[in-house]
């Protein structure tokens, strides 16, 4: 195990070990390290490259491929870094392969949770001529960014929907007190109900009926 490993080295394996069993052993992949281009070398050539995003999101088990003696792993570091967060399933830092689109990594993040509006808002900072930066940060529903590629260095943010807490409270003298979801028409008897209603004829005599 080369590369950006927490402990590379040379290591005995079980001859069933997969990249991932193999992975473990060895202390795994180290923060500098890719997760999206892990090249297993076999006989001097090249065998397989392995995106372990799609492994982890999607159960695909090309990373399962079972590893042979003198079999060499090659973590090379990580080239990209993108952030995604607020209202999607995994908030965090993401890594992003060529050619990948937005919308694809934030399917990785887990996609947006149910708070999300569905506006995206993509903050960028890129280099003109003679390397002055300008902002090329822009708004999108989240449906058009299958179409734009993400670049490194990208802030993703899935912006919320306000939520309306539509609710009645009732306390005191009642059998359930609390909190109530609100429907349209409810009235005062309705909740009284909800609340333990007056059917108890020993703990109605305890209230105060006026």
């Amino acid at each position: 195990f080369v590369g950006k490993v927490k402990y590379p080295g040379f290591y005995p394996m079980h001859p069933f070990s997969t990249l991932i069993t193999g992975l473990y052993q060895i202390g795994g992949i180290d923060t500098t390290g890719s997760l999206r281009k892990i090249e297993i070398r076999r006989n001097g050539k090249l065998l397989k490259t392995i995106d372990l995003y799609k492994y982890f999101n999607l159960g695909e088990n090309s990373s399962m491929i079972q590893l042979r003696d003198r079999d060499i792993v090659v973590v090379p570091p990580r080239l990209s870094t993108v952030f995604i967060d607020s209202a999607v399933s995994r908030p965090g830092i993401y890594e992003s392969n060529l050619n990948e689109s937005i919308k694809e990594l934030i399917d990785y993040a887990g996609g947006l949770t149910y708070e999300a509006s569905g506006l995206i808002s993509i903050k960028r900072n890129t280099l003109k001529e003679k390397d002055e930066p300008f902002n090329d940060s822009f708004y999108s529903k989240i449906d058009n960014l299958s179409n734009v590629n993400v670049r490194n260095g990208d802030f993703i943010f899935a912006r919320t929907n306000f939520i309306i807490n539509r609710s009645v409270e009732i306390s005191g003298q009642i059998k359930v007190p609390g909190i109530y979801n609100y429907y349209e028409g409810m009235t005062v008897k309705d909740v009284l109900i909800l609340a333990g209603g007056f059917d108890d004829s020993t703990f109605i005599k305890s209230i105060n009926l006026e």
